[in-house]
């Protein structure tokens, strides 16, 4: 939600959306643009809902310093040249994200995060039982 706040799904809520959308032939689709490249403590915040199969398509932005999606084999598509774009996208970027990623393997700032929201998230609980006004 953005500016409207942090709302987490429970794996429990995740798995059951994507039973309803395959129940229902459509596509279950996982937006990290804010969640994505460690920010959850995974590296995506869908890794934490146990799913059964992936997301059909995973959009990211922001921290992974490019913007795009991924999908997985099922909507890959047919036939060649049906998606075209601008000279295969920006070298740049990807190369940005590429060392971006190496250093975020190399530093574990994927289990950093995820100590740290832990200590965070503790204490801002006890906070709020200790002031709950």
């Amino acid at each position: 939600m953005s500016e409207g706040g942090d709302n987490y799904l429970s794996p429990a809520y995740a798995q059951g959306l994507q039973d309803i959308t395959q129940e229902n032939k459509a596509y279950f689709i996982v937006d990290e643009v804010q969640t994505g490249v460690c920010q959850t403590g995974t590296f995506w915040a869908h890794e934490q809902w146990n799913l059964r199969d992936a997301p059909d398509f995973v959009t990211f932005a922001k921290k992974m310093q490019a913007c795009g999606f991924y999908h997985n084999e099922n909507t890959r598509m047919t036939t060649p040249f049906r998606h075209m774009n601008t000279f295969m996208g920006d070298p740049v970027r990807a190369l940005l994200c590429s060392e971006q990623n190496k250093v975020i393997k190399e530093d574990c700032l994927s289990e950093l995060a995820a100590e740290t929201g832990a200590f965070l998230s503790e204490k801002l609980i006890a906070l709020s039982k200790r002031f709950p006004e």
